[in-house]
């Protein structure tokens, strides 16, 4: 149809054909390149949508800027790193500058297009920090890039692509801290430390090194230097300069790991040696040396290795068996010794159960709890009995301990045996021995006790009798003899009271008084008691004494007067012309005074071998002698073993036919007035005692009528009793003042009788025991009995009425007419009216103080003694002594001084009880009256 109605049209010329063709053709290509186009635009969208992608998946932030207008397009992950939006974070590069840290503002690379024009840089990395949203600078690394020029060559375009950093400076940080304390370490290490790297350059070493080696140079200087070289270098150091070398190379050739290699320096001197390759992922990139300096502790190891071998040889050969055993008892080393006790080889018992082995079943328990022992760390040492190889059975003394691994847990023990069964053998003979030994001493004592009883009873008889008889009219002839027999009976006592005292020193029955006395007073008494003597030989007697002994001393003038007298009358006894010199000296030492007493004459003398037996008992130098000056031979023996009680020195120089010195020194405390004992009182009022009923126990005849004899004058009541159980008969019956009791007697004893008679008679009636035995163990059992009082025969008439008026002086259940009496003698005010020079009122005030304080220390030591605290006891005894002195209560001086003394030597001793109790009696008696007297306006208290 397109045709037919072209062919009814004019046919057009031919140019406008052509322009049609043209136009047709024109369309197409228009239509070809608008398609081009599209197709490039949604390439393009494509390319962007794969960029923005890209962009924001990527770690990193990528940035674009325009050179030419300084406009600047950042990706969302720029924002992202600093934790903006697009709103908070523009595309500005002003708002960027402003987020830039100070310090790094000028030092930033200038943006600017200037250097690129001038072709001074085409690309830049820097580093800078970045203020974030949270506050913090994030450190960012950037890199940026020219990307296209014009074509006259100017820079058009950069891209750029910012890391966040900020973790990795951190490693970076903490690193670089690590490696300055790894420096200050090693640079401080006592080692010598030396790290190289892969190619021998030095990368740390420390001063320790370089002092080591005597390296010139700072640990700093060596830095980067090559080491390859050091071996030789050094090798001279050594004790084998080559094979240092050797070994040197050999280790950085095999790149191995090498320990506490020893090193022998040419000085002496001993270093070990490590070898640490250093490996990264299994690549070799250097190595460490170490050296240490072990002198000192090789040198140890050695003298330990040599001590080691040293006892090791020691155990091998002393008479010590040593045995270690497991912890299933199996025997794992012995030495030698071990095996002579035991008769086994060491093949024998290596490998065997001890206890199967040498215990044959016997203490197996015992043993295995020993066992058990050790896994706690227990030592012990104890005795078994074993049997040997052989049969025999023996004594084993085993000190056992643990025996430890290297890591300190328990293997086993180990044990050290000693063969005792001699000494158990001897132990065994010793307690038979002991046994008999004691039975001895028991006969011994009762033989010591029975014969003072019978020796001295008739001796009271013969003196006593004696004394009395010398009161009675007797012409010249009687008094002759009378004086005979009396001189006889006191020798016959001395010689009596020698042998006493020995068996009681040798039985340990002898105790010293520890009181104040006058040593000045005590050897003038001395002196004067042996002048008749010397007189009577005509010999010179004189005494010598330094000025400045104290005035008192501490210690037993008793005692010591037995010993002055002892040698005093011996240089009397052994000198038959010339003089006796008596010398006492003292030094000073503190609070004590070391006395020297010196007795010198112009005697016999003795032989030199005599002297070394001189205190040898029952010993004279010949039979002459005893036969010429008599004795026992007791004396200078006594007198050496009191002294030696004393703490003191006896020391004798003599010269045959020349004659003799003996020197005795005491080291004694000084002591004050107070210490002194009460001085015995003359028998004073005494009118006190007459009609006093006097029951006296006593089985001897002869010592009843001493007792009756020396009572008679002074009209007192006495009823007599054979023996305690007559005694308690009459008690039962009658009424008595105080009791007079022997303490041997058949039927029943005293001691029985004073029992039965505090149980159920009288606890308070004095009983005064009345005994012929001189043992302490005897005067204890009195006083534990419940007795008050001791009186040993052969007494005098002073010491039994002295007796008797102190305890009658302290019933105050005395009758009135005879209590007004003794009240004069409780107390003496007047010391203390001489103090007060007449003011009455002092004295008031001191009596009512002392009613007040006195009687509660009394019952204060009597609490302290039921507690047993003798401390509180000695203090306030001592306490009270000034008290009893100022007011003069002369009957509690003697006791409240035996109290403080027996405190510390003797608390459980039965007399210190018993000096408690009459002395509380004593006080409130004393104070009853002084109210009574002196107080009458006052209330008691």
């Amino acid at each position: 149809m397109e045709s037919e109605r072209i062919s009814d049209q004019p046919v057009a010329s031919s140019s406008d054909a052509q322009l049609m063709l043209e136009n047709e053709r024109l369309r197409r290509e228009l239509q070809r390149l608008e398609t081009l186009v599209q197709q490039q635009h949604d390439t393009i969208v494509q390319n962007e949508q794969r960029w923005t992608f890209m962009l924001d998946g990527m770690a990193d932030g990528v940035w674009e800027l325009n050179l030419q207008t300084l406009a600047i397009t950042r990706s969302a992950r720029y924002r992202q790193m600093l934790g903006y939006t697009l709103d908070e974070f523009p595309d500005n590069v002003q708002i960027w500058m402003d987020l830039l840290h100070p310090q790094d503002r000028a030092a930033m690379t200038d943006p600017g297009i200037r250097p690129y024009e001038e072709g001074l840089r085409q690309s830049h990395e820097t580093t800078y920090r970045l203020l974030a949203k949270d506050g913090s600078y994030r450190h960012i690394v950037d890199r940026g890039q020219v990307v296209s020029y014009s074509a006259d060559g100017k820079p058009l375009m950069m891209v750029g692509v910012s890391t966040d950093v900020t973790e990795q400076k951190k490693l970076e940080e903490d690193l670089r801290r690590n490696l300055n304390r790894l420096a200050n370490l090693i640079a401080n290490f006592q080692d010598g430390i030396l790290l190289e790297d892969e190619n021998r350059s030095i990368v740390l070493v420390n001063q320790h090194f370089c002092d080591m080696f005597s390296v010139p140079l700072a640990p700093d200087q060596l830095i980067g230097l090559d080491c390859s070289g050091m071996a030789e270098q050094s090798k001279h150091y050594f004790a084998e300069p080559e094979p240092f070398v050797e070994r040197v190379n050999q280790l950085l050739r095999d790149q191995k790991l090498v320990i506490g290699e020893e090193l022998l320096l040419a000085d002496g001197r001993v270093l070990e040696r490590d070898y640490v390759p250093v490996f990264l992922d299994n690549v070799y990139t250097g190595h460490l040396w170490k050296y240490s300096d072990i002198t000192k502790r090789k040198r140890a190891d050695d003298a330990a290795l040599r001590q080691k071998e040293k006892y090791q040889r020691i155990i091998e050969n002393i008479n010590l068996g040593l045995i270690e055993v497991d912890l299933d008892d199996r025997i794992v080393y012995t030495n030698q010794s071990f095996c002579a006790m035991s008769g086994y080889r060491a093949d024998e018992l290596i490998g065997e159960i001890a206890t199967d082995v040498l215990l044959q079943g016997q203490d197996v328990s015992f043993m295995r709890k020993k066992s058990e022992s050790r896994l706690s760390g227990k030592m012990d040492a104890y005795e078994v009995a074993v049997t040997s190889k052989s049969g025999e059975a023996m004594w084993w003394l085993i000190s056992g301990a643990p025996l430890y691994s290297e890591t300190g847990q328990v293997i086993g023990s180990t044990g050290i045996h000693l063969d005792i069964t001699k000494q158990k053998q001897l132990e065994s003979e010793l307690r038979i021995a002991k046994q008999e030994a004691e039975n001895s001493a028991r006969a011994k004592e009762l033989f010591l006790a029975n014969m003072s009883h019978e020796i001295r009873t008739p001796m009271n008889a013969i003196l006593s009798l004696g004394q009395q008889l010398t009161k009675t009219p007797l012409n010249e002839q009687q008094q002759f003899f009378l004086r005979m027999i009396n001189t006889a009976g006191s020798n016959l006592l001395v010689i009596i009271n020698d042998i006493l005292d020995f068996s009681k020193i040798e039985a340990g029955q002898l105790s010293l008084e520890k009181i104040g006395f006058d040593m000045a007073e005590l050897l003038r008494s001395a002196v004067h008691v042996m002048t008749h003597n010397a007189d009577k030989k005509g010999l010179g007697l004189s005494l010598q004494l330094d000025a400045g002994i104290a005035p008192v001393l501490l210690g037993d003038p008793y005692r010591l007067n037995q010993i002055l007298l002892n040698l005093i009358g011996n240089a009397i006894k052994f000198t038959d012309q010339g003089r006796i010199d008596v010398h006492c000296t003292y030094q000073q030492q503190h609070q004590t005074q070391t006395i020297s007493i010196t007795v010198a004459d112009t005697g016999i003398g003795m032989d030199p071998q005599f002297q070394r037996n001189l205190f040898t008992k029952f010993t004279q130098e010949d039979g002459s002698i005893g036969r010429r000056y008599g004795g026992t031979g007791l004396g200078m023996s006594i007198t050496k073993q009191l002294v030696d009680l004393m703490g003191g020195t006896i020391n004798v120089r003599s010269v045959k036919n020349e004659g003799t010195t003996v020197t005795v020194q005491l080291t004694l405390p000084i002591g004050t007035e107070t210490d002194k004992p009460a001085q015995s009182q003359e028998i004073g009022q005494t009118s006190a005692l007459s009609s006093r009923r006097i029951l006296l126990v006593e089985d001897n005849e002869m010592n009843r009528l001493v007792v009756t004899t020396i009572l008679d004058p002074y009209n007192m009541v006495i009823i007599e009793a054979t023996n305690g159980l007559e005694a308690i008969e009459l008690l039962r019956t009658e009424s008595v003042d105080l009791i007079l009791m022997d303490v041997q007697m058949p039927v029943l004893d005293g001691l029985e009788a004073t029992r039965i008679i505090r149980r159920d008679i009288s606890p308070s009636l004095p009983i005064i025991a009345l005994t012929a035995s001189a043992i302490r163990k005897e005067k204890e059992a009195c006083y534990q009995a419940g007795m008050n009082d001791f009186l040993a025969k052969p007494f005098d008439e002073k010491n039994l009425i002295g007796k008797l008026a102190n305890w009658l002086k302290a019933d105050s259940t005395l009758p009135q007419n005879q209590q007004e009496t003794m009240n004069e003698d409780k107390y003496d005010l007047s010391n203390l009216q001489a103090i007060s020079r007449g003011n009455d009122e002092f004295v008031k005030k001191m009596i009512s103080l002392f009613c007040t304080e006195t009687p509660a220390a009394a019952s204060q030591i009597k609490a302290a003694y039921e507690s047993g605290d003798f401390e509180t006891i000695k203090y306030l005894a001592h306490r009270t002594k000034p008290s009893i002195d100022s007011l003069g209560i002369e009957s509690q001086r003697a006791p409240i001084r035996q109290i403080e003394q027996l405190a510390v030597t003797d608390p459980a001793s039965p007399e210190l009880k018993t000096l408690i109790d009459n002395f509380e009696r004593a006080i409130i008696d004393v104070t009853t009256h002084m109210r009574k007297t002196y107080l009458t306006d006052q209330e008691p208290g």
